[in-house]
């Protein structure tokens, strides 16, 4: 079984409490390390600190309560409890967070690690180990070494007493590049001003993939401008979902009363606040299944705009806007099965675009206008995506033969 030790000895460079509990993303820094280790393979977590935190006490209530094997220690010598030859322990110091590569090397099979840097000189924010190399404050070690505790003095930092445990045992280094290092392989934060510069760092990086031109150049630049805000509210997302939801039973009742521009005006902004939501759990790493939330508005949505093509066809075009609603309907499905890196991905529309469409249809003329128009334009799009690319032509002195 491999366990976690996850430390909250260190306070953070403002005095406010363990640099663990700093506000990062959705919840704390804590957060992102249990995350990490989750991913690693740890079955069970062990929280380092010598003060209780009325914070840390909730978190491992929490954690319970989602079946998760959690509890704290305060002082080296209590580690000696968890020394065994089947069990394999994960050590992060305070303030550190792993990258991918790192995670999926520890989430590989049990061997022990200390994970270093070069140039002791040029890292002095991690602790020195010899003249040449620091550590990093990552260490991966058998559990059965945590016997050696038991004669570390109680006043002793336990990330410096895991150390000392690891180089007496002449434990293998995995030696991170400075290539690495730049590249955010291990990031050590201290502070508020630090995690917000982590924050600005892992959203400028953030990748959105190909997207069309009103999700890549309006609502995404607005939604990740909003993350840091609405990271500040734990309970963003619900109330995001909750919006969505309201928004969307809303536009029904006012698309039953005919008020066609302000019931799709509020489908538009649920789905907008819809996406926001995705974001959030996307970035912050929480496990998402299938999204019933954002099937529930793709149904409310078919709903309102097929209750104001009722109000506003006569017995002459209801058939026809029957048929041409169905096939809108079957076009969006159609889309959702075409790639993400498509060629015309910039124009490819999906539920907000198609409704923007029909705000402007609805503003101007009939409902059925903005249909018709979203109708063609997702059938011309997957004639487009279907079209074969042109091959390019290869000059006649550059063709073999």
């Amino acid at each position: 079984m491999k366990l976690a030790l996850i430390s909250l000895a260190k306070d953070d460079l403002d005095g406010q409490g363990p640099i663990a509990l700093l506000p990062l993303f959705a919840g704390t820094l804590l957060d992102l390390q249990i995350q990490a280790a989750q991913r690693i393979g740890c079955e069970k977590f062990v929280f380092l600190c010598p003060a209780t935190h009325g914070a840390l006490l909730q978190k491992i209530d929490e954690m319970k309560q989602l079946g998760f094997d959690a509890e704290y220690v305060r002082s080296p010598s209590d580690l000696v409890q968890y020394a065994s030859e089947q069990d394999h322990i994960v050590y992060m110091a305070d303030g550190i967070i792993p990258n991918d590569e790192i995670i999926g090397q520890l989430g590989a099979a049990p061997q022990e690690l200390l994970f270093t840097v070069l140039h002791a000189e040029e890292y002095q924010e991690f602790e020195r180990i010899d003249l040449n190399q620091r550590w990093l404050g990552i260490l991966s070690l058998n559990a059965s070494r945590l016997v050696a505790m038991i004669d570390i003095p109680d006043e002793w930092e336990i990330g410096s007493a895991l150390l000392r445990t690891a180089v007496q045992a002449d434990c293998p280094r995995a030696i991170i590049s400075d290539r690495r290092m730049g590249a955010g392989a291990v990031s050590h934060i201290q502070s508020a001003l630090s995690a917000g510069q982590y924050t600005r760092r892992k959203l400028k990086e953030m990748p959105w993939g190909k997207d069309n031109f009103l999700n890549r150049f309006l609502l995404r630049p607005l939604i990740k401008r909003s993350l840091p805000r609405l990271w500040r509210k734990k309970a963003a997302p619900q109330y995001l979902q909750i919006f969505s939801l309201v928004a969307g039973l809303a536009a029904i009742g006012l698309a039953a009363f005919g008020y066609a521009i302000a019931a799709i005006g509020l489908l538009f902004f649920g789905s907008v606040a819809q996406l926001a939501r995705t974001t959030m759990l996307q970035f912050d790493g929480t496990a998402m299944g299938r999204d019933w939330t954002a099937m529930g508005l793709d149904l409310i949505v078919a709903a309102s705009v097929a209750i104001l093509m009722l109000q506003d066809s006569d017995a002459v075009t209801l058939l026809p806007n029957l048929v041409i609603f169905a096939l809108l309907l079957a076009h969006l499905l159609l889309l959702r099965g075409v790639s993400a890196n498509s060629r015309f991905a910039l124009i490819r529309p999906d539920l907000r675009l198609l409704l923007l469409v029909l705000l402007v249809a609805a503003i101007f003329g009939p409902i059925s206008y903005g249909i018709y128009a979203a109708a063609l334009y997702a059938g011309m799009t997957l004639v487009l995506d279907r079209y074969p690319a042109k091959k390019p032509t290869i000059p006649k002195d550059r063709r073999g033969g």
